[in-house]
């Protein structure tokens, strides 16, 4: 079997697989597993959902498998299922280097850090409101040591390179969650960048059910941190369209999938016809 060059794998993220003797397992302390299975059944189920997070972001991903007997095993899961056991540790994720740490940035990198903001993203369909005025801390540019990265992925973006792209925002979007927070408006907005431009590819990954997980994901942390509604309903435009066509695709998931999203549909009356359609199809699944 083919396996992955480590080198060329991002140092982040990476995912902990904890199986327990009783056959639960848990990737980064969340339960994926019923209690029951055999140890080794539990572990090739934990790796699965692996594998659908690295088709997330389009490229292998890092993992540290743990065993109930305390060892631990570093590997790489590809998009294709393929596992590759390290021999050595998983590198420690790049600390942000202080701005004053930098060389001279040339003209090119100045400008990008003067428009370090979220691009807009097209909607997948318009909600028909006026904009509104951003507030000043989801409107500012991105802390300047976190430029260059920032001009990486849009010059990545414009090349046509999503994949690449993605990879990058996610990249950022960890470090700025581990210096900034999770729900800090830095963070927040690469994570919708990193949604919208998922968003763009899904018609050629056909990963509909991931990316609906996502934009419900992205929708859940822009409510809890605030942040400017007109893009979260975007964002949620996005996802029940994302959605309708899960429904299409795969009825049983899309049935499981279904409350979330009709939660972020909630009682906006733009969103009406849409929480509509929705039930509709879970109603005439329920029939069939």
């Amino acid at each position: 079997m083919t396996t992955t060059n480590p080198e060329s794998v991002p140092a982040t993220p990476v995912y902990t697989i904890t199986v327990s003797v009783d056959g639960v397992a848990s990737i980064n302390g969340e339960q994926v597993t019923e209690e029951g299975l055999d140890p080794n059944a539990a572990r090739v189920a934990a790796l699965s959902e692996i594998m659908i997070k690295a088709a997330l972001h389009g490229r292998p991903v890092r993992v540290l498998a743990k065993e109930a007997d305390g060892s631990a095993w570093p590997l790489i899961v590809d998009v294709n299922g393929t596992v590759t056991t390290l021999e050595t540790p998983h590198p420690a994720p790049p600390a942000p280097v202080p701005a004053q740490a930098r060389p001279a940035a040339s003209p090119h990198q100045e400008a990008a850090r003067a428009q370090a903001r979220p691009p807009q993203q097209p909607a997948a369909a318009e909600l028909g409101s006026a904009p509104s005025a951003v507030p000043t801390e989801w409107a500012a540019p991105l802390p300047p040591q976190y430029g260059p990265a920032w001009a990486d992925l849009v010059a990545q973006e414009k090349a046509g390179r999503l994949v690449e792209a993605i990879v990058t925002a996610a990249q950022l979007e960890t470090v700025l969650a581990g210096t900034l927070g999770p729900l800090a408006p830095p963070t927040v907005n690469v994570m919708t960048v990193r949604a919208a431009f998922t968003v763009r590819r899904v018609e050629e990954t056909e990963d509909w059910a991931e990316t609906v997980e996502l934009l419900v994901q992205t929708v859940q942390c822009r409510r809890e941190a605030g942040a400017p509604e007109d893009e979260t309903q975007r964002l949620i435009s996005n996802a029940h369209a994302t959605w309708m066509r899960l429904s299409a695709e795969d009825p049983e998931y899309a049935h499981e999938t279904a409350e979330p999203v009709l939660v972020l549909l909630g009682d906006h009356p733009q969103n009406k016809r849409r929480a509509q359609a929705v039930i509709r199809l879970l109603e005439r699944g329920a029939a069939a």
